[in-house]
């Protein structure tokens, strides 16, 4: 892969998501890393400036070793283990796993990029993407199910501390990627038919 398909984490991509964070059920929790910039506009309105969502520490930082379930050519979400850099967060797992599934599921528009993701305190982990998941998404239903189950089933599975995930396009919630899931929900674990062998997980 090339550069352009790392995240790009950034102050600016912070503050839209920082307003979701403000008007979404899971509240805001005291944030885990110190130095996010005030808020400004739009965001101020609804959510404390500096505001962020925590990231739990996760129960063995030093070990690099993760499930990621990644869209197979057959159309099923195949199981590999895969190791990751030793990081102490929930966090810091959740982007590199995030980044590994884009990279390699095969149903992410090419041009997709990262913004950042959160992991809250109450076991939500928002993933926001540049507006390539939309305008370059392949559509269909099994497509969908594919982009959103790949991360929502390897964060649930690979990750204690998270139990659900939201996706967040620009900061802003979208009500579908092509028409057909509702992504202004959470996800976890994904069905038993998009499993290969019917791995679903650690139960």
């Amino acid at each position: 892969m090339t550069s352009a398909r790392r995240p790009r984490i950034s102050a600016a991509a912070f503050l839209p998501v920082a307003a979701w964070w403000g008007v979404a059920a899971c509240g805001p929790v005291p944030a885990e890393e110190s130095g996010a910039p005030p808020a400004a506009g739009e965001a101020a309105a609804v959510a404390p400036a500096g505001a962020e969502t925590a990231a739990p520490a996760i129960q063995d930082p030093d070990a690099p070793g993760a499930r990621l379930f990644a869209a197979g050519p057959d159309g099923l979400l195949h199981l590999r283990e895969v190791e990751l850099p030793r990081v102490s967060t929930t966090r810091g797992r959740a982007e590199a796993l995030v980044q590994r599934i884009v990279e390699e599921s095969g149903t992410f528009p090419e041009e997709v990029q990262v913004l950042d993701v959160f992991v809250s305190g109450r076991g939500v982990a928002v993933i926001n993407f540049t507006l390539d998941l939309l305008e370059g998404h392949s559509g269909g239903l099994h497509a969908e199910e594919l982009t959103v189950y790949s991360l929502s089933h390897t964060l649930v599975e690979s990750l204690p501390a998270i139990a659900e995930v939201r996706l967040l396009v620009e900061g802003r919630e979208t009500e579908t990627l092509a028409g057909h899931l509702d992504l202004r929900s959470g996800f976890g674990r994904a069905p038993e038919r998009l499993l290969a062998d019917s791995d679903g997980g650690r139960g």
